[in-house]
């Protein structure tokens, strides 16, 4: 079962990924995040999408989007891995 879970259009926390000029990233899609080992985040969207990419909207035009170094992004949903 999912740790936490979002919605689209939902505020990214910055645990997970920032922007350099610290414009607000949403979800573009809903996603399920796991925690893993430490401080590891797995985030999985809850349909399948074709880039990594596809899971976010930069508010403000920004395309440069730094993902935390614990982070793991997936395109599958974490239900198709099993």
């Amino acid at each position: 079962m999912a740790n936490k879970t979002y919605d689209t259009g939902d505020v990214v926390p910055v645990e997970i990924c920032s922007t350099p000029d610290e414009s607000n990233i949403e979800f573009a899609v809903p996603v399920e995040v796991y925690d893993g080992y430490g401080s590891a985040k797995h985030v999985y969207p809850t349909e399948q999408i074709e880039r990594v990419a596809d899971l976010f909207v930069a508010d403000g035009g920004s395309d440069e989007v730094a993902v935390a170094d614990e982070v793991r992004l997936y395109t599958i949903p974490h239900d198709a891995l099993r």
